[in-house]
């Protein structure tokens, strides 16, 4: 097994481990302080943002130009992005410095929670600087073909930090004050594994005198790309965690504790996206560069079909089972009212999944730039929504506005590539096991007392899902789906 595969595989044990243990958190550690919970999503979120702003998309640089550095050569990559990097926090502070009083201003005039803001920025300053350097080091390590290793130290290892901060918060061994110095050293010893990590593999190249060794154009050139790749950094960021932020300032860290449960449960279903776009990635490219666009379109149609069947078996199992979850759930009874997030949030993955991979279709094609103008309609939309939807409809605005949003964008994708390839995902049999869809959003609203009961829910959702299945099978929709179940079946009727 190449060190591709063996990369590949051991990244989805670990993705699959982070789920069943945020899972975990999810329904009993989470809710035993939905503050706390809220303040530390709220910290981390309004990080992430700063970080886009921070960074200027110089860790888009890390894949693109490592190889021509590796090339001639050149000594001092890794601290020629620190250089970059740094010059542009001292950039962005400085430009926030100058104009904080009409920023707060604004944000004041606005609605939003200005002393909310102020009470986080000891944690959100210095995490949204450890999170630019984070991700240059992780990007590097991918050069390496190295990203297990710095998943568990960044990401996974964050699963296990938060229940850890919200149990010593719950038995009053920490507070709020304490536990954000805890997030931010956290993330200081996330940044020094990932040095000592790239240090192992010969990856921690440090010369100043880089920056002479690089020629004026190609600093240019650099430059350019970097912001570039800070357009569409930004713009994904606002689409992805300005719910959070704009719920933390509009509403209360309550809510946003309330809303990142439904977003935990939301991203389950999307889960098998991201091996999708790793592996029909290059295919793509490849097909653009030999011109074969009927294999474009193949790819387009299965990975649609595929996705959009797994996303229908994955929420009609959680839509069914929402009231067993808050059941068994610690303090499950504070979401009930709020359980229209998940049905919104979830709906948003199963269109995303049906349209399948046209962002990538158009990112490997000559318009590639024309997803950075999408990206950034479907980032100031959402923020405009967020603003008006969050204040009319609670946390439900905030999920509608992501519905709104994700709706255009993905209208937008696959028009674009209809009008340019005349290709589309679209199947009549697709049609026919959206049915399926609507139904089992249906039956939940429509017969909530049979759904109470734990037994029943169970029992319907497991009926629905071997009907679904059965007709799917029957329709042959999807050639892998059909192996899979013509293999697991043969062997379980053994």
């Amino acid at each position: 097994m190449g060190i591709v595969q063996r990369q590949s595989l051991k990244n989805s044990i670990v993705n699959y481990l982070g789920i069943i243990i945020g899972g975990l958190s999810t329904m009993f550690i989470y809710p035993l302080d939905w503050e706390l919970y809220g303040e530390i999503q709220f910290s981390l979120s309004s990080a992430i943002l700063l970080s886009a702003f921070f960074s200027l998309g110089s860790h888009s640089l890390v894949n693109k130009y490592f190889p021509y550095f590796e090339k001639t050569k050149t000594k001092g990559f890794l601290s020629l992005l620190f250089i970059y990097s740094g010059i542009n926090i001292l950039l962005v502070s400085f430009l926030l410095f100058i104009f904080r009083q009409p920023f707060t201003s604004f944000l004041e005039i606005g609605g939003f929670d200005v002393d909310q803001l102020n009470e986080h920025l000891f944690v959100i300053f210095p995490l949204g600087i450890l999170m630019v350097y984070i991700a240059i080091l992780r990007a590097h390590s991918y050069n390496y073909a190295r990203i297990v290793y710095p998943d568990m130290i960044s990401n996974f290892s964050l699963k296990f930090a938060v229940p850890v901060f919200i149990l010593l918060s719950y038995f009053s061994i920490t507070d709020y004050q304490i536990t954000g110095w805890l997030l931010v050293i956290f993330h200081l010893l996330i940044t020094a594994l990932l040095m000592f990590y790239i240090n192992s593999l010969k990856g921690l190249d440090f010369s100043f005198g880089v920056i002479k060794n690089t020629s004026k154009n190609k600093h240019i050139e650099m430059i350019r790309y970097m912001l570039y790749g800070a357009m569409n950094h930004v713009g994904n960021i606002l689409v992805y965690k300005i719910d959070v932020v704009m719920i933390g300032l509009l509403l209360s860290t309550t809510k946003v504790g309330y809303y990142s449960i439904f977003l935990f449960l939301s991203v389950v279903i999307e889960i098998p996206t991201k091996a999708v776009f790793q592996i029909t990635g290059p295919m793509i490219s490849r097909a653009f560069e030999e011109d074969k666009i009927s294999e474009i379109q193949s790819l387009y149609k299965k990975s649609s079909a595929n996705l959009y069947i797994i996303g229908i078996v994955l929420f009609s199992l959680i839509w069914m089972n929402i009231g067993t979850f808050f059941e068994v759930m610690t303090n499950g009874e504070d979401l009930i009212i709020y359980k229209t997030v998940f049905l919104l949030l979830a709906l948003t993955k199963i269109v995303d999944m049906l349209t399948s991979i046209n962002f990538s279709i158009i990112s490997y094609s000559k318009y590639f730039r024309v997803n950075t103008l999408f990206i950034l309609i479907l980032a100031i939309s959402n923020v405009i929504l967020n603003y008006i939807l969050i204040q009319e409809f609670d946390i439900v605005g905030a999920a509608l506005s992501t519905t709104i949003s994700m709706l255009i964008f993905n209208i937008l994708k696959t028009v674009f590539v209809y009008f340019k390839y005349k290709i589309h995902p679209f199947t009549w049999p697709l049609v026919i096991i959206s049915i399926f869809l609507v139904a089992a959003v249906a039956l939940p609203l429509l017969l909530p007392v049979i759904f109470e009961s734990i037994i029943f829910s169970m029992l319907i959702s497991g009926l629905f899902l071997l009907i679904f299945i059965f007709v799917v099978y029957r329709l042959n929709i999807s050639i892998e789906i059909n192996r899979f179940i013509d293999k697991y079946s043969a062997k379980i009727l053994k």
